[in-house]
């Protein structure tokens, strides 16, 4: 039975049993880097629109993602440790969930990232939901260099022109 790619990830997070874990194991082993893949970007969808109620389902998924794949790097030394930063990106959207209260939320939210003491320009995300900011700060923050600086902001007032 062939399985289309976009189940791969539905059939993860349904797995329970030792052996819809082995035939998940499997059919990644025969899918390898494309199948993989597909289980990540649902991964990584999931984690992009998640909010607290669904964070500890993603913690199981990440366990369970574990168990089914515990040597990533075998299919690519790229993900050798991308059980970690999942992990990493769940706790550091968590942290941007606790310290903002859902009533808070609302309007328009940007990211802005430097660096002062190089002279790289500052990133700025504008125009982002909560939840989208949430995700940037968390997939950033992961990563911070010493001296580099995240801010998660919400826009109070706006201008904005456009040149003609």
């Amino acid at each position: 039975m062939k399985i289309k790619q976009m189940q791969v990830f539905e059939q993860f997070v349904q797995a329970s049993t030792e052996e819809e874990y082995k035939q998940l194991q499997s059919l990644l082993e025969t899918g390898r880097y494309s199948l993989f893949s597909e289980l990540l970007t649902g991964l990584k969808e999931q984690m992009m629109t998640c909010e607290e109620a669904q964070l500890g389902q993603l913690k199981l998924l990440v366990r369970k993602g574990k168990i089914i794949v515990p040597h990533p790097e075998w299919i690519s030394p790229s993900w050798g440790k991308i059980w970690e930063e999942q992990e990493r990106l769940i706790y550091y959207k968590e942290e941007a969930l606790r310290q903002v209260p859902p009533e808070e939320r609302i309007g328009e939210w940007q990211i802005i990232m430097d660096n002062p003491y190089t002279n790289e320009g500052i990133s700025c995300y504008p125009a982002l939901s909560f939840i989208e900011a949430a995700y940037l700060y968390a997939y950033f923050r992961k990563d911070l260099k010493k001296n580099e600086y995240i801010r998660l902001q919400r826009i109070i007032n706006l201008l904005m022109s456009k040149g003609d």
